[in-house]
């Protein structure tokens, strides 16, 4: 288990990816891809399951398996879709999802909201296929959260109020 944070309100959006440390300053690895299939590089230590606890609900209900890269990438490419279809190209394939840009997508859209809006702990729950050689790897999540504000027009001023 890896405690993102204890305390955050009205999250609806968690990415999350594994890298290796042993990339820093080393001029035969590429910083910029991701290891979270193959944590160790040599394709044993892979990601077995995972899941994101936010408050008392998990996400997804059902853990993402060792079999779960497609279903990731759906997720992904749905986000991508509904929230940011900018251009009508993908820059994103499957291919790439799984070489370089293996990012684990969370949808917390259908969370539902605390009656007191009391912030609520995340953590990600993960299980390795086995110990990684690589001791030195790092877990990022991203988190998008809504908040709402009150823009008003004072004068020739915009205020948040």
């Amino acid at each position: 288990m890896w405690s993102i944070t204890c305390g955050i309100k009205d999250l609806k959006h968690v990415f999350v990816f594994v890298q290796q440390t042993r990339k820093d300053n080393v001029y035969t690895q590429n910083p910029y891809r991701f290891d979270t299939f193959d944590i160790d590089g040599d394709n044993t230590a892979r990601l077995d399951t995972c899941r994101l606890q936010y408050g008392t609900t998990f996400y997804p209900e059902l853990d993402y398996n060792h079999d779960f890269e497609i279903r990731i990438f759906h997720d992904l490419i749905n986000f991508r879709y509904r929230n940011n279809d900018y251009n009508s190209g993908g820059q994103l394939n499957i291919d790439n999802f799984m070489k370089y840009y293996p990012i684990i997508y969370f949808d917390l859209r259908n969370t539902k909201e605390s009656v007191t809006g009391d912030s609520k702990k995340l953590e990600l729950h993960y299980r390795l296929n086995e110990a990684a050689n690589a001791q030195d790897y790092n877990i990022y999540a991203l988190m998008l959260y809504e908040t709402e504000f009150v823009l008003k027009q004072i004068g020739n001023e915009l205020v948040v109020v």
